[in-house]
């Protein structure tokens, strides 16, 4: 079927990797089939496949074992994060159409940018080209694409292909978010503390800090997570988060672990006059119930005002405590309650509070 404008190869490339993609049962297994399937069109010589919160586009995690070296993750996501680049992901968010190849975005003057400067430059690349996963319920990862500067530039078709597969991934990435918060087990570790200095070098760690880095999927097959210099992306990227001039000093995001489940990060600016030359601060510990609230209601297609009222019903409510809690009539609170069964495909509140809700919520 045409969905492409007519672009036959669009749809050659966006229909097998569809195929792949619904074959995943997990996330790192949807980037590694997308990966293999989209491949033989995009000609990448290195590819990340990123997951991203919905609401914030900080980086969770993601597929990273065929992108760059551990040993660049920390400027990449400081330059993600704190510096800011052309081509981020902040800014394929505003677009109607989510792609985005960094010679482009410089006008012709890769130099321009800190991401080609420090990075790409030196490993031998030549141009990197980014698609945001984003359905209309929001963003869900990205695949990050470079290749060397001994392979063609990349082509206005290429660009065609990588755009047809932002949407229909999206949807796709969406849904095994759900599944992989439905399967995530509780952990009782205690909170784990990392210190950093300004180039993101670990000052100090404490010894659960690996245990929470434990059952990482998707990372660089050398990657140790017991290295002083190995840290998960998302980790980094909180750090640099909270690092850019305008941030209020502490900044809240996740990753996921197999072994954790959704894990919350929490980082701290901290002051520069400290002894051990630490900059950063990150606590990880078991996320609670509103990172999980937040990120399944995304993920189902949630209004807000759907939101507050489910998050109404799981503590508890009647549709009469809703009603006046939200300043709505009882009819329109049960309007919103079909909608939100319409779209989990429950049918009742009982089933709400005990379906996939109550493993994450309350």
């Amino acid at each position: 079927m045409k969905r492409n404008g007519g672009d036959a190869r669009a749809d050659r490339v966006t229909d097998a990797a569809l195929r792949a993609a619904r074959s995943a049962r997990t996330v790192e297994e949807f980037f590694e089939k997308i990966k293999r399937a989209t491949r033989p069109a995009l000609r990448f010589d290195i590819c990340a496949g990123v997951t991203v919160d919905p609401q914030t586009l900080m980086n969770t995690g993601g597929d990273y074992r065929d992108a760059l070296p551990p040993s660049m993750m920390p400027r990449m996501l400081d330059i993600e994060y704190r510096e800011g680049d052309a081509n981020d992901l902040s800014q394929l968010a505003t677009r109607s159409t989510p792609v985005g190849l960094l010679s482009r975005e410089t006008g012709g003057r890769l130099e321009r940018s800190p991401r080609y400067r420090d990075i790409m430059r030196p490993l031998g690349f030549r141009d990197e080209l980014r698609v945001l996963l984003r359905d209309r319920h929001g963003a869900w990862g990205a695949l990050i694409m470079g290749r060397a500067q001994d392979a063609p530039a990349f082509a206005p078709s290429d660009l065609a292909v990588a755009a047809s597969l932002a949407q229909p991934l999206g949807s796709v990435l969406r849904r095994l978010h759900l599944t992989r918060l439905a399967e995530a087990g509780a952990s009782a570790a205690a909170p784990g503390l990392v210190l950093l200095d300004e180039e993101y070098r670990v000052v100090h760690r404490t010894p659960t800090v690996d245990m929470w880095f434990e059952g990482l999927a998707g990372e660089p097959a050398d990657a140790d997570p017991s290295a002083d210099d190995r840290l998960p992306p998302a980790v980094y990227a909180v750090a640099a988060a909270v690092q850019t001039p305008d941030a209020p000093g502490t900044h809240t995001s996740w990753m996921h672990s197999r072994a954790h489940g959704c894990v919350r990060l929490h980082a701290w600016r901290l002051d520069r006059s400290d002894p051990t030359g630490a900059r950063t601060a990150v606590v990880v510990e078991k996320a609670g119930s509103g990172e999980h609230f937040g990120l399944i209601a995304a993920a189902y297609g949630l209004t807000p005002r759907e939101r507050d009222v489910t998050g109404l019903v799981l503590r508890g409510h009647s549709t009469a405590d809703i009603a006046r809690r939200a300043g709505l009539s009882p009819h329109t609170v049960q309007d919103h309650l079909k909608s939100v069964f319409d779209k989990t495909g429950l049918r009742s509140r009982r089933e709400l509070v005990a379906g996939i809700f109550a493993r994450h919520y309350g």
